[in-house]
């Protein structure tokens, strides 16, 4: 019963612990934002930078599960290669350490202030970046009372010598200490937790350093199995990325398992405390293993051809690509969206060029390349719709909650805007109908004025410019004045033939389908305004 009481105050601790490094890690993900896949594509210009901006992403969203994924990502839609993503990766093994370094502090009390303090900014302020400030203060409060928990939980474990040998025995033989830390992390899925909870047992003395080192040399292997699970379905060069992590963390293993008795005495120069010197063997380590394998990237390369054969596939870039890894981290998910949407809106520009060809030229083959682009676009306003509900609005910024929410309704208005593109072109198609010649000059003219505020709408979406949506607004009244003047003149030139009223019979129609037009682009533009 004892034993029982101390594990489920342990484990306790590891929940608190997992549970406030995510809302740490959603917190960073928020502040940061976007700027996260701005950082990883900035990562593909040289091998320094994109381990320097590994080790950078994987501090701010607290997990190298979560780079990983990522990177998958990345590779699986085409931005990234493999190379550059190997070299992102050996940074994230260094961003690891940073947590366990935060942690190996002993505070004490003081997480009760802090506390209170990032509590209080949180809920008093109505300053969106000092709420953030607050919640991460907060976090952190929690994650230091976690290791408390977890340290206190751990101090009986003194009393009894048959643990204590135990344990002592994964520092004897560091191969059982690997296996135990490697699955355990594998469960958790967090080299964190399992690295944390290391550190809180040794306050206590429960765990010394030889252990420690293999518990935590076990913890990055254990922490692969995500990812290699993640790549599963993916491309071949992603399910090769997805085996790289594992590679890198196995080859690090090999290098100091023959070395752990001297890497324990060179790291016990580095400290007296047990927590400290645990976090510094962990930076230590994954730090000399980054730098061991940065030359032998190539080398790295080579392996993982062999053990995941295949021929490289050709990918055409990121579009078509909504790759739920992205949701990972909200704000990336939601610029992938937006470039989607960007592609959607261009398709139905085309769209538009297609319907004058087929409407007014009575090309059979614009009318075909207008029904095929019309699928299309039905297909990925089907797969947006579905992409942008499941990003989450919670670690998104106000304003990034605020664009997810437009391109929402941006996917509606250019959705129908294809419809009525086809629509258009249709109506060549129909026997025994027939415009007279003014009646083709005036459509000509409004369906121009239609495609070009469409045209602009689709460049304010592209570019988030308030100015270019200002002068939409004014070219659409521009045409609602022209379509009044039209009608007009359709119904004095019905008046005039009545012997023919099969002539321009479908006028009415194709001026009010041109006129929504104009009002889902002015729709989008007006989003853009409110946004920007």
């Amino acid at each position: 019963m004892e034993f029982f009481l101390m594990g489920a105050h342990i484990l306790g601790g590891l929940a608190l612990f997992m549970f406030s490094i995510g809302q740490l890690s959603n917190t960073l993900k928020k502040i940061a934002s976007v700027r996260l896949k701005t950082l990883l594509q900035k990562a593909t210009s040289n091998p320094v930078k994109g381990a320097l901006i590994g080790t950078l992403v994987t501090f701010l969203v607290q997990s190298s599960s979560v780079t990983v994924l990522l990177l998958l990502g990345f590779v699986n839609a085409g931005i990234m290669n493999l190379r550059q993503a190997i070299f992102v990766m050996l940074g994230s093994e260094i961003g690891t350490t940073i947590t366990a370094q935060i942690v190996a502090f002993k505070v004490k009390m003081i997480f009760y202030p802090l506390m209170t303090l990032g509590f209080a900014l949180s809920v008093l302020s109505s300053k969106e970046k000092i709420k953030n400030g607050g919640d991460i203060l907060f976090s952190l409060a929690m994650i230091f009372l976690a290791m408390k928990i977890m340290a206190d939980g751990s101090r009986p474990l003194k009393e009894f010598p048959f643990f204590l040998e135990l344990v002592a025995s994964l520092g004897i033989y560091p191969l059982f200490g690997i296996a135990i830390g490697a699955l355990f992390t594998a469960i958790t899925s967090s080299s964190s937790a399992t690295t944390s909870m290391v550190i809180a047992m040794s306050m206590e003395g429960v765990i010394d350093l030889p252990s420690g080192i293999a518990l935590i040399i076990g913890a990055n292997i254990g922490t692969c199995v995500l990812e290699l699970i993640a790549a599963v379905g993916t491309n071949l060069a992603a399910r090769r990325t997805g085996m790289a992590q594992f590679m890198i963390n196995i080859l690090g293993a090999l290098l100091f398992y023959p070395f752990l008795k001297p890497f324990a005495a060179l790291i016990s120069l580095t400290a007296t405390e047990v927590p400290r010197l645990i976090a510094n063997a962990h930076t230590v380590f994954n730090i000399t293993v980054s730098l061991v394998l940065m030359p032998a990237v190539g080398l790295l390369i080579f392996l993982l051809k062999k053990i995941v054969p295949g021929t490289d596939e050709t990918q055409s870039g990121a579009y078509g690509i909504l790759d739920e890894k992205f949701l990972q981290a909200p704000a990336v998910a939601l610029y992938e969206a937006q470039e989607e949407v960007n592609r959607m809106a261009a398709i139905v520009e085309e769209m538009l060029l297609y319907a004058r060809r087929a409407f007014f030229d009575n090309d059979k083959e614009a009318m075909k390349t207008l029904s095929d682009n019309e699928r299309l676009v039905d297909a990925i306003n089907g797969k947006l719709g579905s992409y942008l509900a499941k990003i989450s609005s919670l670690m998104l910024t106000e304003k990034d909650a605020d664009k997810k929410r437009f391109l929402s309704h941006a996917i509606t208005d250019i959705e129908r805007v294809a419809d009525l593109a086809e629509n258009i072109g249709e109506y060549a198609s129909q026997k025994n109908v027939v415009f007279s010649e003014p009646a083709k000059l005036e459509l000509k003219k409004a369906f121009d004025n239609a495609a070009l505020v469409y045209s602009m709408a689709a460049k304010s979406l592209r570019r988030m410019r308030r100015s270019l949506a200002l002068d939409i607004s004014q070219i659409g009244k521009e045409f609602d004045e022209l379509e009044g003047l039209y009608r007009k003149k359709y119904l004095v030139r019905q008046e005039n033939d009545t012997s023919r009223p099969v002539i321009d019979a479908l006028y009415p129609d194709v001026l009010k389908d041109l006129e929504r037009i104009t009002d889902h682009a002015n729709n989008i533009a007006e989003h853009v305004m409110q946004i920007t």
